[in-house]
Parts: C-alpha cells; sequence; structure tokens
C-alpha cells in the first residue's frame, strides 16, 4: 500500500485575480465627484449665511427704527452693522404714520393721519438687497443671486 500523498491546489497568480492596488483606483474615480460635491455644499451654505444676514439685517434695522423712526441714516446704519459680512448691503427706508387698526397711511408723518377711530402709530419699513455670486459657476444656474429682505415695525407715540 501507498501513503497518502498531499496534494496542493495552487491558483494562478494572473493579474486579473490581484486585488491589491483596487482600492486605491476605486478612490481615484471617486474623489473628484466627492470634491464636486463638497464644493457645491459650501457655495449653499455661503449663500444660506448671506440670506440669513440680509434678514437679520432688515430685522435690526427695522427694530432701531421702532424707537428712532425719523433717524433715516442711523436706521441705514443699523442695517449695515446688522450685516457686516457682506459687503454689497443696500438698505432702503420708508416711514409714516397710520391709525392703529392699520387704515389711513401717512407716508413721512407730515400729518396725522385723518378719521382714525383709536390711536394713530408710527411704522418704519426696512428692505435689504444684496447680492452673492458663488464661488464656481454651475452650468443651469445663475451667476449671482439677489437676495432681499424686508421689515416692518410700528411703534406708538
Amino acid at each position: 500500500m501507498r501513503p497518502l500523498q498531499s496534494f496542493t491546489v495552487r491558483q494562478p497568480q494572473t493579474a486579473y485575480r490581484r486585488e491589491e492596488g483596487s482600492a486605491l483606483i476605486e478612490l481615484a474615480l471617486m474623489l473628484p465627484v466627492f470634491a464636486l460635491i463638497f464644493m457645491g455644499l459650501v457655495d449653499l451654505g455661503r449663500g444660506y449665511f448671506a440670506a440669513i444676514e440680509v434678514s437679520s439685517a432688515a430685522a435690526s434695522a427695522a427694530s432701531y427704527g421702532s424707537q428712532q423712526p425719523f433717524d433715516t441714516a442711523g436706521i441705514k446704519a443699523a442695517a449695515l452693522l446688522g450685516a457686516a459680512d457682506v459687503n454689497n448691503l443696500t438698505a432702503t427706508v420708508s416711514s409714516g404714520c397710520e391709525c392703529s387698526d392699520g387704515t389711513s397711511v401717512q407716508p413721512g408723518c407730515a400729518s396725522t393721519p385723518a378719521n382714525c377711530s383709536t390711536d394713530f402709530v408710527t411704522y418704519v419699513q426696512v428692505t435689504t438687497n444684496a447680492s452673492y455670486t458663488p464661488l464656481f459657476r454651475y452650468p443651469g444656474l445663475p451667476s449671482t443671486y439677489n437676495l432681499q429682505s424686508r421689515a416692518q415695525m410700528r411703534s406708538a407715540y
């Protein structure tokens, strides 16, 4: 009787069976896709931040204007301070008087509103505008975005 011989099966060492570099190739193929997604998210975040700043500037200027309704320069300065990180912010201010129920509006408050069944109040309205330009151009999207916000506050005097 013959002793049993152990047999080992050898795998052929061909190039298509080796997997040592496949992760590096996958990374090289997907890295540009991930970079584009990341850049888009950064641009989206910057635009959203600018929109929040424009809205906050209008609200803070209207808040100041409710206490000083005829200080137009101070209201505009409050808007610019409210959005110090937005470079091209502009603010438009209008104020006036109206009846407390919202009727008989008098822009500029040159005279008291007529026919008020209740007291009259002063109001200030602030509109802020800024343009946002993304870092990168995206096909099919505009190159600049106009950001606008409006806030109005009333105060009784």
